[in-house]
């Protein structure tokens, strides 16, 4: 009897454990059916840096911390940690470049969003527009804010709420803003 129990006690166990090994599957799909859901990324990327080139020439590049991709009804595209994006002109030179904080890229809108701390610098011109809120609508090539907004040159400060430019921050018009300009030669103007 004792010997029926000592074999038992050995075999039972090792049959289910044979059993479990044999038996145990991880089917992705059923995975990600159980594990995610609508607000669970379906990829997410560090440390991302992307070029976009259009007939060969680099025209922008992305650099973001972290990248989460959602691609449910409506895909999109999130960078939670910060972004910079770099534009280039067709000979290769840096134009401008926009940081943010966060920024939504919403693909079938062909819209990027960027939020908190927005700072959107043209080298060429030495200006730079800081807002909370801009709006790059990639189609028309042309960004946009509502919000409050302030440009910085060498030579002036504008203030404002509502802004349009081209995606280069090259040309823009403002509303609702007031300019002050500073001369910078520390000479009087006379009018004769």
């Amino acid at each position: 009897m004792n010997s029926i129990f000592s074999y038992l006690q050995f075999y039972i166990p090792a049959i289910v454990l044979a059993g479990m090994f044999v038996s145990c599957e991880n089917d992705l799909q059923n995975v990600k059916v159980i594990t995610a859901n609508t607000e669970t990324p379906d990829r997410i990327l560090t440390d991302f840096h992307s070029y976009y080139s259009d007939s060969g020439i680099v025209r922008y590049e992305i650099i973001a911390a972290k990248m989460e991709d959602y691609s449910n009804d409506n895909p999109m595209t999130i960078f939670n940690n910060g972004l910079t994006v770099k534009y280039y002109s067709k000979q290769s030179e840096l134009i401008s470049t926009l940081s943010a904080e966060y920024a939504e890229l919403k693909p079938l809108q062909n819209i990027i969003i960027a939020r908190n701390n927005v700072i959107f610098t043209n080298h060429e011109k030495q200006q730079t527009l800081k807002t909370e809120e801009l709006f790059w609508d990639q189609r028309m090539r042309k960004i946009r804010t509502t919000k409050k907004f302030f440009v910085e040159s060498p030579n002036t400060t504008a203030e404002g709420t509502g802004l349009i430019a081209d995606e280069t921050f090259s040309t823009y018009t403002m509303t609702n803003f007031s300019l002050i300009y500073t001369d910078t030669t520390n000479e009087f103007s006379t009018f004769e």
